[in-house]
Order: structure tokens, then C-alpha cells, then sequence
């Protein structure tokens, strides 16, 4: 089994960009474009936690395909096929292991890639009003719930929801509280087309596509990123 870590943009070669999150590179050069670097690095780090345990999984697995079993003989005194059923144990022991592990850190890999979009949320707004009335960040208080956002920066004139990849930044948001606070797809997940084969069971047995949750988030920030800029020139 190859498992497929997820990739920031810095990560992805030019001709398969199309695979991964949007460069905004332009950004750099605006009023507020050192968040658009911290923001690079930031999910390039974060994604690398998630690429060193992949990186383990599949080189579990690919020890696991080496092991030899020979078939169990008919002879039930044949002390060798306790040592072949005790093999078998042992891989179908690693296979639960390994699931159980890469499930959880695609939940937690979930539930840290919104941590990051309400960090930048916030530190977006304050360094928008900080050049905007030309005051200092530390005067400025973020909010911090998604309404809240919501409402404030459409009294700074942007709409959220107009951001590039907002429907899978969303999706990863709302996941994210299905996962710390009710972890089965119920109502909240099923208005995402991606959940409505999986009503009713636990988050723990649906497969995540997690590297559009990478790019909807990659790319929410880097769009509201780019419209303080324009707001700002």
C-alpha cells in the first residue's frame, strides 16, 4: 500500500501544480505579503509532520510484503505452523496498527490545518486595520470565532466566502468540529457532496481526501491574502 502524504506548493514540481495549492505569488510584493512567506512556511512545516509518518507507514508496509509464509501443512503436530500463524498474526496485527495510526493523524492533520486558518484569520485582520489606520497590531483584537470573522471582515468590505477554494477551506472547517466534537457524519457533514455515501458512520472509517483539505485552506488564505493587498494599494 503507497499512502499519499500531502504536499504545500513548495513541494510540487511546476507540470503538476494543477495537484496542488495556488502560488499567489504576487502577494509577496503587497502591504501585507510577509504573511503570504510566514503563511508558505508555516503549511510546509506542518505538512511535513504529516509526511514523516506516511514516510513510516510505507516503510512498514513494505517489510511487512517481504515476510515469507509458507502455507500450513495438514500435520497439526508441525511445530512450524504455529511459527507461520504467529507471522500471520503479527502482519494482520501491524495492518489494524497501521490504519489506526494514519486515520488519527489525518483527523489531527485536519483539525491543525483550520488551528492554522484561524491563526492567519486573525493575523490577517490586524495587519489589514494595523496599515489601513495606521496603527500598531498589538492595539488591534482579532476575533476568533468563525462568525465573528465572517461579519468582520465584510465590514472591512470582503466577503469571505468569495475567496478561491472557500468550499473545501469550509469543509475542512466544519470537519474539523465534527472531529472534536460529534466524530460521526451527521446533518453538519452531509451538505458536503464527499459525505453523503458515509451517513451515519464514524469519521474514523471514511477515508479524508486530505490534500484538498491542504489546498482549500492554502488557498483561502493566500485569495484573502491577495484582496487585503488590493484593498490596501
Amino acid at each position: 500500500m503507497i499512502l499519499r502524504p500531502i504536499f504545500t506548493v513548495m513541494q510540487i514540481a511546476p507540470d503538476q501544480r494543477q495537484n496542488g495549492p495556488v502560488p499567489f505569488l504576487s502577494n509577496i510584493g503587497g502591504p501585507i505579503g510577509f504573511l503570504q512567506g510566514e503563511l508558505e512556511w508555516r503549511l510546509f512545516d506542518f505538512c511535513r509532520i504529516h509526511q514523516i509518518v506516511y514516510k513510516e507507514i510505507n516503510n512498514i508496509e513494505v517489510y511487512l510484503d517481504k515476510i515469507d509464509i509458507e502455507p500450513l501443512t495438514n500435520n497439526k503436530d508441525d511445530l512450524e505452523n504455529i511459527n507461520k500463524v504467529r507471522k500471520m498474526d503479527y502482519i494482520v496485527g501491524q495492518v489494524h496498527e497501521n490504519e489506526r495510526v494514519t486515520n488519527f493523524v489525518d483527523q489531527m492533520t485536519v483539525v491543525g490545518l483550520w488551528a492554522i486558518a484561524e491563526q492567519f484569520l486573525g493575523k490577517i485582520y490586524k495587519a489589514f486595520l494595523s496599515k489601513k489606520n495606521e496603527i500598531p497590531e498589538l492595539n488591534i483584537q482579532a476575533p476568533y470565532r468563525w462568525d465573528d470573522f465572517n461579519r468582520e471582515y465584510n465590514n472591512l468590505g470582503i466577503d469571505l466566502t468569495t475567496c478561491e477554494n472557500y468550499q473545501n477551506a469550509d469543509e475542512c472547517r466544519v470537519l474539523n468540529n465534527s472531529i472534536k466534537h460529534s466524530p460521526a457524519v451527521s446533518s453538519r457533514l452531509l451538505q458536503f457532496a464527499y459525505f453523503t455515501k458515509y451517513s451515519g458512520q464514524d469519521i474514523e472509517k471514511v477515508p479524508l481526501e486530505m490534500q484538498r483539505y491542504l489546498n482549500g485552506v492554502s488557498d483561502f488564505l493566500g485569495s484573502l491574502i491577495e484582496k487585503v493587498n488590493k484593498s490596501l494599494a
